[in-house]
């Protein structure tokens, strides 16, 4: 079927419920839902359509010879930016007095960067869509936006180019589908070795919009009722599949991506609008305003995570209908409003760019704060070189900003003494904030402990994890141990367990990566211990206890991430003559003299927060045995 063939202005209910689904399968994964995991496939479903209408937008134009670029974005922006520009508005308003100045600042960067679509570059260079700290990303989801946004600028000029060169139907349409599978081929691969990247940027999301293409050069191939409805029913079931049963631990774009798209394919390739449910007045509805819907539910959430709302059944609902409140008010007054010129729309983007740009490089509610609070807020910051030395950041620990384990400095961090008593210490950045305080123990007692760790992974012998990190782990497992096993008198465990646990599914995996690993030692006689969950908060503690200090309140346990009691519980059942216990139900370790955080993130200690874990560690029987055959002194010292 041509472009040319295709009906005109035939309203797709189908698309219209594929919004729907789409929107409300984002909404409920950020809203952590369980048994929803899959949920975050709701964006590869409205990459699908977008290829989807621009490709038909876009060759249409050029099939009648009508085709403007200049008209073609100006379309883009008034259907795009408005709603956007209100929804950053609003949270640059509200922001400024709910906010403390770091976190101000640090959203108005973002916003910054998502007027000009580049919040997807940005946040691949800083940050991982599923850690922890993504949380409190109030503009986190318009990464999103910004990979359409650069797609958008692109396509019509490559579909231009194409169209000149393949001027018949059926070379264009072969050569794009073709172009379409080798993308598709490519970002898989190159997904295993850069998922950040891969997640994030354009090269390797742009075969999800271009499958949309492929499905509108499809269109038509389907003759029979029946095989439309048997295909749309196919297709409605993937997606429910991907909703169900794919994690976010996944590499992703992947091999496990074209079933999320491959499902929306179908559905659009059918065309298939009969089902009642389908053409329903609710499922049109969110449909319709699902852009809007999409930009406010995320940070309803973030605010709600700021001010310590936990996660149940009430929050979830009551966050839900504000969403829909105000995706409702957005859509009806801003999103379907008629802008004669763009002319104020371009005028309000660049003031807005510029103030927020300006916002996040200068401090200006700080006015509103105490001065201790602005103190106790920006620990982290002005304490970031003696947390990088702590950590042995770039020397035994790797993070983001290193590619393997080539960036490892295996010369200064494993130099085993043959004299002396040799620990290792192996793990993620849970390892890493602990090292220099449980090195001060071993060197009191003439003793060498030696760290392993690269953040971005969990730290069994079948390492589960970025690329970066099983490169170090398999180092650490497949040649440093196996290599000076007589020469190693101890193994020591640390990680985010908490974190693990979701990255592995189940806990049923997660034991069962750990009880592979405990073999592993035994199998070359050294002896493990496994250092227990620490605390985590759900934000920043450092802005938790800015927040205590400014309104003389205890915040403390409404920030706490439950789920670090449940995988305690856990591991330590399943591990109990390995696995040493830190923390205590129901109650945070107690602040420093002075008020220094014992957190200086979520999840992560400041040296006094480390001395006072490292206390608990070395008074537990589980270190009194271990280190029995070591040396008796290291637990009185």
């Amino acid at each position: 079927m041509t472009i040319e063939s295709l009906p005109k202005n035939s309203f797709r209910y189908d698309i219209n419920a594929l919004r729907a689904i789409a929107v409300l399968g984002v909404l409920l994964f950020h809203y952590k839902v369980s048994y929803l995991e899959g949920g975050f496939t709701g964006v590869d479903i409205f990459f699908v359509i977008s290829g989807y209408l621009m490709t038909r937008i876009i060759l249409g134009s050029i099939g009648k010879g009508e085709f403007s670029y200049k008209d073609y974005l100006i379309k883009r922006l008034k259907r795009i930016v408005p709603a956007l520009l209100f929804l950053v508005i609003v949270l640059t308003l509200v922001g400024f007095f709910v906010y403390l100045p770091e976190d101000y600042r640090l959203n108005q960067r973002n916003a910054a960067a998502s007027l000009l679509f580049y919040s997807n570059i940005l946040y691949w260079q800083s940050a991982d869509y599923f850690a922890p700290s993504s949380d409190t990303n109030i503009l986190l989801h318009t990464w999103s936006l910004s990979v359409e946004w650069q797609f958008y600028l692109l396509y019509p000029v490559t579909l231009v180019i194409l169209k000149k060169l393949l001027i018949k139907q059926k070379p264009f349409v072969v050569f794009f589908t073709g172009s379409t599978l080798f993308i598709l081929i490519a970002s898989i691969i190159y997904s295993n070795f850069n998922p950040t990247s891969s997640f994030y940027l354009l090269p390797t999301r742009s075969w999800e919009m271009l499958a949309g293409g492929v499905a509108l050069f499809s269109e038509g191939v389907l003759k029979s009722h029946r095989w439309r409805k048997v295909t749309a029913i196919a297709g409605y079931l993937l997606i429910l599949l991907s909703l169900l049963i794919l994690h976010p631990s996944m590499v992703w774009p992947g091999v496990y991506t074209t079933i999320p798209v491959l499902a929306t394919f179908l559905v659009i390739i059918a065309n298939f609008n009969d089902f009642r449910i389908v053409r329903h007045a609710s499922v049109q509805f969110i449909g319709r305003i699902s852009y809007s819907l999409y930009l406010w539910h995320w940070p309803i959430y973030v605010i709600a995570l700021y001010f310590g709302v936990e996660a149940g059944w009430i929050s979830i609902l009551l966050l839900t209908l504000i969403a829909f409140f105000l995706g409702y008010v957005s859509y009806t007054y801003i999103e379907s409003y008629k802008f004669n010129s763009i002319t104020p729309i371009v005028v309000c983007m660049s003031l807005l760019f510029i103030g927020t740009t300006a916002l996040s490089y200068f401090s200006t509610n700080h006015v509103l704060f105490k001065p201790k609070t602005l103190e106790i807020a920006s620990y982290r910051s002005s304490h970031q070189i003696e947390i990088d030395s702590l950590m042995s950041t770039g020397e035994c620990f790797l993070t983001s900003k290193h590619t393997g384990i080539r960036d490892y400095q295996k010369n200064v961090c494993l130099q085993l003494n043959k004299n002396r008593k040799n620990f290792l210490l192996i793990g993620d950045s849970h390892a890493a904030h602990l090292s220099a305080s449980l090195r001060e123990h071993f060197e009191r007692n003439d003793s060498r402990l030696f760290l392993i760790a690269s953040s971005g992974g969990f730290p069994t012998v079948e390492p589960f994890g970025n690329s970066r990190f099983k490169e170090v782990m398999d180092y650490a497992y497949r040649d440093f141990i196996p290599n000076n096993a007589d020469n190693i008198d101890g193994v020591i465990l640390s990680a985010n367990w908490v974190k693990a646990m979701s990255s592995v599914t189940t806990t049923e995996k997660l034991v069962k990566y750990m009880a592979e690993t405990l073999t592993y030692f035994r199998k070359h006689n050294i002896n493990v211990i496994i250092i227990g969950q620490t605390d985590a908060y759900i934000i920043p503690y450092p802005t938790i206890m800015a927040r205590e200090h400014e309104y003389d309140l205890q915040l403390r346990n409404s920030y706490i991430n439950k789920g670090i009691y449940q995988i305690n519980e856990i591991l330590c059942s399943e591990f109990k003559n390995n696995y040493i216990t830190v923390l205590e139900p129901n109650s945070a370790l107690p602040l420093s003299t002075g008020d220094t955080p014992y957190i200086w993130d979520n999840s992560h200690m400041t040296k006094i927060g480390a001395d006072l874990v490292v206390k608990k560690i070395m008074d537990s029987q589980i270190a009194h045995s271990f280190f029995s055959n070591s040396f008796k002194s290291i637990v009185h010292k």
